[in-house]
């Protein structure tokens, strides 16, 4: 059986299974709901829909199915709206009653449900671990082994040793949290100052605004943070101000990107099929 699970074949799934199967030299089991990038991935050993150019690592093993055996370890990296329905889903894969290690890569917020990723995945797997990573860590740079510090938030000792073991070397750091409520409202509320400074230079309307929009913002995130539960210093960390600085001042970024054409005056559904 295969220690380690990761599910989602996008960018970021791929870049964290090429640095699971660098890091460990073991055979890395990524889930690709598209069966195209699999195939890439197993014949060429490139994501060429989401990294293309960059060769993943030999021991990257991609399918559109998932293994007989699941690892006890899983990395979930599938967009945060499509995580219930996976589950559900894939419900006869799992075993309920097991304790597994989930880390949740994913950022956002079920909308429909209107809860955590975490409660999700409780309610489906009550034994189970869980641990949040998240941060400033665009995928290109973690391939390219450019110096990247991410946040872990867990209440498992073990989970925290398991992980740092798993993902940490010489240019990927990652620091403890327990505050797995924060880091999950910084990794969602991150995403709408980005599309927030996006706007400000769409609209051309100066770097005066786009400062105020971060810094309104960021205050407003801390409250959010603080009334949910969650800690203020977790916004002034990696997780916050770190992924807030990141995604609000770089084209690279998606939302920031999302923002910036809605200000230039195109359509959201046009810029929604385009990404």
């Amino acid at each position: 059986m295969n220690e380690v699970l990761v599910l989602g074949s996008g960018a970021w799934g791929t870049s964290l299974a090429n640095l699971l199967a660098d890091n460990t030299k073991k055979i890395i089991y990524l889930w690709s709901f598209e069966k195209e990038v699999a195939n890439t991935i197993n014949s060429k050993f490139i994501n060429q829909k989401y990294l293309p150019s960059k060769k993943l690592n030999r021991n990257i093993r991609a399918s559109s199915n998932l293994p007989k055996s699941i690892a006890p370890i899983v990395f979930i990296v599938i967009p945060s709206q499509f995580i219930y329905a996976f589950f559900r889903k894939f419900k006869n894969h799992f075993d309920r009653n097991y304790s597994y290690y989930f880390i949740i890569c994913s950022k956002g917020i079920d909308l429909k449900r209107k809860k955590l990723l975490s409660d999700i995945l409780i309610n489906f797997f009550p034994k189970a671990k869980i641990a949040i990573l998240s941060g400033p860590s665009f995928a290109i740079d973690v391939m390219n082994k450019r110096p990247t510090a991410v946040t872990l938030a867990t209440k498992s000792a073990k989970l925290a040793n398991i992980t740092i073991n798993l993902l940490g070397n010489n240019y990927f750091r990652i620091y403890l949290s327990k505050d797995i409520i924060g880091v999950q409202i910084n990794g969602a509320m991150k995403n709408v100052l980005a599309i927030a400074a996006g706007l400000t230079e769409g609209l051309r309307l100066g770097e005066n605004a786009r400062a105020a929009i971060l810094a309104r913002g960021i205050k407003e995130v801390i409250r959010l943070t603080e009334a949910v539960g969650g800690k203020k210093e977790t916004v002034m960390g990696l997780s916050g101000v770190g992924d807030i600085i990141l995604t609000c001042v770089s084209k690279s970024s998606r939302n920031y990107n999302l923002g910036y054409m809605l200000g230039k005056g195109s359509n959201l559904d046009i810029i929604l099929k385009k990404n």
